[in-house]
Order: C-alpha cells, then sequence, then structure tokens
C-alpha cells in the first residue's frame, strides 16, 4: 500500500502596496493588469490620423493577507488610499513571470473573514500615470 502524495501549497504572488506611513504586503490569488488605450481620430491634408490620448490602466487583485483591520498593514494602506481618494505605490512580483510598480488609487475595496481564518480581501485600483512592467526572467 502507497502512501498519498504529500500535499502541495499553493503560494500567490507577491504584492506591496504603500500609502504614506502604512506598508503592507499579502499574496495575490489572482490579478489583472487591465491597460487600455484611447485616442482620438483628426482629419489632415493627409487623411485621416489616429492621435493617442494616452494609457488607462486599472489593476482588480484578490489577496490573501494577514488581517491587519486596525489599520498598520497591507489592508490599512490599501483603505486609507481608499478613504483619501489619493495614490499609493503599488507593487506586484510575479516572480520569474513578470513584475508592475507604479503609483494607483484604490477604488474599490472589500475585505472576507471566513470561519476558517485566512482573510482575504479585493482591491480595484487606478493607476496614476504608468504602470511600469518588468519581464520576468
Amino acid at each position: 500500500m502507497s502512501l498519498p502524495p504529500d500535499p502541495v501549497a499553493i503560494t500567490g504572488k507577491a504584492c506591496t502596496f504603500t500609502y504614506g506611513t502604512k506598508e503592507g504586503s499579502a499574496q495575490i490569488t489572482t490579478f489583472t493588469v487591465d491597460e487600455s488605450a484611447s485616442s482620438n481620430t483628426i482629419q489632415t491634408l493627409g487623411g485621416s490620423v489616429a492621435v493617442s490620448q494616452g494609457v488607462e490602466t486599472t489593476v482588480s487583485a484578490d489577496f490573501l493577507y494577514d488581517g491587519d483591520e486596525t489599520g498598520g498593514g497591507f489592508y490599512g494602506a490599501l483603505r486609507a488610499s481608499l478613504t483619501a481618494g489619493s495614490k499609493g505605490t503599488l507593487t506586484i512580483d510575479a516572480g520569474t513571470t513578470s513584475s508592475w510598480t507604479g503609483q494607483a488609487v484604490v477604488t474599490s475595496l472589500s475585505a472576507e473573514g471566513p470561519a476558517d481564518d485566512a482573510m482575504t480581501c479585493s482591491a480595484e485600483l487606478t493607476v496614476s500615470g504608468s504602470l511600469t512592467f518588468t519581464p520576468g526572467v
């Protein structure tokens, strides 16, 4: 009789968020970086030309975190940005895959506390300026 295989621990990607003096980190279980360009079409003597109006970037993510509702850590930093409507520093490190860094404003935040004590939260962020993308190795 053989023993069952050892369980595999699946960990999320690392994320940090800093707002003022509040800073924290969490594991991302899922995330989406959505970048969309907008443009206007203008008429010139040579015909139609599309003129870029820039790129808008939003980030949606679900996190496992340490349950720091008291305001000092990860959730506290996200909540402070949401409440103030001001930007903080977002860093997503997907390990060998890639990473993203930039200034972002939290536009939506929710916390979930299931019975198993694995605190989770979800956030929507709008990037201020550009989100720097670094390809993985």
